[in-house]
């Protein structure tokens, strides 16, 4: 391997949230890699948003959840999910760049075709930004595997929603995984890892940005692991597997997240 550490990404189309442009532009800025493909997602994505359909689905499943959730979705855009232009990521350079529609994995989750596979390949590692689940060949792809973040301590808490389960549990805690994806949901090798202290945060969105506000660091951190030949460690236990919300859980995480918007307003 060179001393400059080849990165693919993999993105959802041509924009990204503006903490993966962030999260980019400080792994060019601060260790030796560069990015040398990118390849983004076109189509559908199993596991993603689908419209009307998956919507009345939702509200079969999570008929507590669904209006609370789409409350919060629908609230203000918070700036770290503002939708960045990949092209115009600083630093970025002119990488190889590749358009694909994944495929249905036979379970669930998504595949890339056998090109796409070849493309990433080429790289030395890979950063998981797009695709939904990701398996299939492209995990061992590159020789230093796919990367992807968890914004959770993976050993605690797996699934979703980031940050979610840890302020409803009142915890102290929460944290920032960069895995090297394996098969097993959220149950990767862990090449960095970074604690955030929630122990004040008064509100679910506050404890997400506290999350997404560290991913810069623990990207960097993966990258120079990676570089440095630091083998990613895995896990002595695996978290449990968290969904979305029902019933009861529903009802207390209201009523938290209401006491801590008054806490906000009253100062």
């Amino acid at each position: 391997m060179s001393d400059t550490l080849e990165v693919a990404l993999l993105v959802r189309g041509t924009d990204v949230p503006a903490w993966q442009a962030n999260a980019v532009e400080a792994m060019v800025a601060r260790t030796d890699a560069e990015v040398s493909h990118v390849i983004r997602s076109t189509g559908s994505v199993a596991g993603s948003d689908g419209g009307l359909g998956h919507y009345i689905d939702r509200v079969r499943e999570y008929p507590l959840w669904t209006p609370v959730g789409a409350a919060y979705r629908f609230t203000d855009l918070p700036e770290y999910r503002e939708p960045r232009d990949v092209a115009g990521i600083a630093g970025l350079g002119d990488p190889e760049t590749l358009a694909v529609e994944p495929e249905p994995a036979p379970d669930f989750g998504n595949v890339l075709p056998d090109h796409a596979v070849e493309t990433v390949g080429e790289a030395d590692t890979a950063i998981r930004f797009g695709f939904g689940i990701l398996k299939g060949d492209v995990l061992d792809a590159p020789e230093h595997g796919v990367l992807s973040f968890h914004h959770g301590d993976l050993r605690k808490y797996r699934g979703m929603p980031s940050g979610f389960w840890e302020y409803l549990h009142d915890e102290d805690t929460a944290g920032v995984t960069l895995q090297k994806l394996s098969e097993t949901l959220d149950g990767g090798e862990i090449a960095a890892y970074e604690p955030v202290d929630i122990a004040d945060a008064p509100t679910w969105p506050d404890v997400r940005r506290r999350l997404f506000a560290v991913s810069d660091d623990v990207l960097v951190k993966g990258i120079r692991n990676v570089s440095q030949g630091v083998e990613p460690q895995s896990p002595d236990d695996l978290g449990d597997l968290y969904s979305l919300p029902e019933g009861g859980d529903v009802l207390k995480y209201v009523v938290k997240e209401g006491k801590g918007r008054v806490r906000q307003v009253v100062g």
